[in-house]
């Protein structure tokens, strides 16, 4: 991380003890995070802060994770975005989902931390930070 600055994570939920439990977790990692609950909440967050990556629940109310992602690949197709669902298993994207990662709810957080800091290392986006 350049200068010290902390890379941004926006995490998408709407159960609040995941947005937390996230938050937490990214928070000691050394990220700084902003949360919302749904797909229009992210949006309009995204109005005034573009983070440097989106963790997205797939399946919410009023705007649903995939329809998120559609949104953020159109205006700001440099964000990485993993997507994340508790009714799919396995680290492979899902076909029709734009996402650069998934990461299946319930696996290890570890896990997600990994994934978080390959796509930072490899968006071509991040050298200009």
């Amino acid at each position: 991380m350049p200068n010290g600055s902390k890379l941004q994570i926006l995490v998408v939920d709407d159960e609040p003890s995941i947005r937390e439990c996230l938050g937490m977790l990214l928070v000691a990692a050394g990220y700084d995070v902003a949360e919302a609950e749904n797909g229009v909440s992210a949006l309009s967050q995204l109005n005034t802060t573009v983070p440097d990556l989106i963790v997205t629940d797939l399946n919410m109310p009023q705007m649903s994770g995939l329809e998120l992602i559609s949104h953020v690949r159109s205006r700001y197709p440099s964000i990485s975005i993993v997507a994340m669902s508790g009714d799919f298993q396995g680290n492979a994207v899902l076909a029709g989902v734009m996402a650069d990662s998934f990461y299946p709810k319930g696996q290890h957080p570890h896990n997600l931390l990994t994934t978080i800091a390959s796509l930072i290392a490899t968006n071509p986006a991040r050298g200009n930070a």
